[in-house]
């Protein structure tokens, strides 16, 4: 529910509610809170209770810093046999993602196909280790693209740099796909950390 955005950053999440919507006793409830504790989407205050994690910078910009050293990784070892980049399901999945983008009608679901686009490459790297910690990564960073990804103005430049990626891996270039999550890391850097630096704000005065 949090990760597709039925719950947004702030809600409370009082258990007894939730123990009546899944038909279970409070217990399993208090353990699901701390186990989504441990992975960043709940957070505990004093007097409120459990509430669904807020956009923070500090906490985007760890994510990310440690997400663009992970996929640089997994960008260098996908790219020494891009044989085993399944190059036609990359491109479907991109003409999925421009089909969704060129409609804006369901982020969710441009959310899911570019989850699949980018580990279509780095399952290229066939490292589990760093599969699982990347997976657990993008869980954690999903509120903040579900935030970004909902706000067309950005769709076109998105589009550019998956592009970039499909291209790179066509043309079996690893200087080229590093080149490609460069361009996407410092849009990052130049266009996305202010936006949640200035919600971050917001809230901050409300």
């Amino acid at each position: 529910m949090i990760l597709k955005g039925h719950l947004k950053p702030g809600d409370r999440l009082r258990q007894d509610e939730l123990a009546n919507t899944f038909g279970v006793s409070t217990m399993p409830i208090r353990e699901a809170l701390r186990q989504l504790q441990a992975e960043g989407l709940v957070v505990f205050r004093p007097r409120r209770g459990a509430t669904v994690a807020s956009l923070s910078i500090s906490e985007y910009e760890e994510i990310y810093l440690i997400r663009e050293a992970l996929e640089t990784l997994a960008c260098r070892w996908a790219a020494e046999d891009f044989d085993r980049i399944p190059i036609d399901r990359l491109k479907l999945l991109l003409q999925e993602i421009e089909a969704v983008e060129a409609n804006f009608d369901d982020v969710h679901r441009c959310l899911q196909l570019v989850r699949e686009f980018f580990f279509t490459v780095f399952e290229a790297s066939q490292k589990e280790h760093l599969l699982r910690i990347l997976s657990n990564l993008w869980d954690l960073s999903q509120q903040y693209r579900l935030y970004f990804y909902s706000l067309p103005e950005f769709g076109p430049q998105r589009l550019a740099n998956y592009r970039r990626i499909y291209q790179a891996c066509y043309d079996r270039d690893p200087e080229a796909l590093l080149n490609a999550f460069r361009a996407i890391w410092a849009d990052r850097e130049h266009m996305l950390i202010p936006l949640v630096r200035e919600e971050e704000s917001k809230r901050q005065t409300t």
